[in-house]
């Protein structure tokens, strides 16, 4: 059990940071001719966790929702000390990567640089005495969506292309190597998507933007698996 989870049992009412791009700051579907996307903070995965932890514990936390939507993790890496470090969190989970594989065209220095600024991120809340744990990003999609037309068509067939090329298999390896490296807890919800698509599981319609954002019922999963990670007795 991480220390959170102690805390969250013995009633403290501790606070979680939740630090990453638009999957955290709760943005779903495409509004506004795609210029936009909507906002649901009552579905986002964080509160979804805090939901889980009141119902099922009877304990109640404080979250920070530290996402900006099209960020990089060196985007965050620059906002880090004003949205996390100066609030002081008892808790950090972190996710980058849906935008950071946008760059996989640079080759293996943009993936290395991804590498590095999560390790910048990891040791900068590891000297705050913040315990930090990582999540991986869902899947981009897979297949041709309807709808898309002109420039949405260009970007949405270049997030399939990075998806069915292993571009995101890539980069999410990269988290998982960072996590071991800097032995920070992980939660793996990625490969949980990789699970449902090996047995035939339709991913790309649960993206409720058919790119990149997952959809309410996936917001449950990053939720479960949070869950899982924080209060686990192994």
């Amino acid at each position: 059990m991480l220390k959170i989870g102690e805390k969250i049992l013995r009633g403290e009412r501790p606070t979680l940071c939740f630090f990453g791009d638009s999957v955290t700051h709760g943005e779903f579907e495409f509004t506004n001719g795609f210029k936009e996307s909507v906002q649901k903070p009552e579905l986002v995965y964080h509160k979804l966790l805090a939901d889980r932890i009141r119902a099922e514990l009877g304990q109640e936390i404080h979250v920070i929702n530290a996402g900006v939507g099209g960020n990089f993790s060196g985007d965050g890496l620059k906002r880090m000390q004003a949205d996390v470090l100066d609030k002081k969190p008892d808790f950090c989970c972190v996710m980058f990567g849906t935008n950071d594989v946008t760059n996989s065209r640079k080759g293996t220095q943009a993936l290395e640089e991804y590498k590095g600024n999560l390790r910048q991120i990891v040791t900068a809340l590891r000297e705050a005495n913040i315990e930090a744990a990582l999540m991986t990003p869902g899947m981009l999609c897979a297949h041709g969506v309807k709808g898309f037309h002109g420039f949405w068509w260009f970007v949405h067939k270049y997030y399939e292309s990075l998806q069915r090329g292993g571009k995101m298999d890539a980069y999410v390896q990269a988290m998982r190597d960072v996590a071991k490296e800097e032995r920070i807890p992980l939660a793996d919800v990625y490969a949980e998507w990789k699970r449902m698509a090996a047995e035939g599981i339709d991913t790309t319609a649960l993206l409720i933007n058919g790119m990149n954002h997952p959809a309410p019922e996936m917001h449950k999963l990053f939720a479960d698996q949070l869950f899982e990670l924080i209060f686990s007795k192994e």
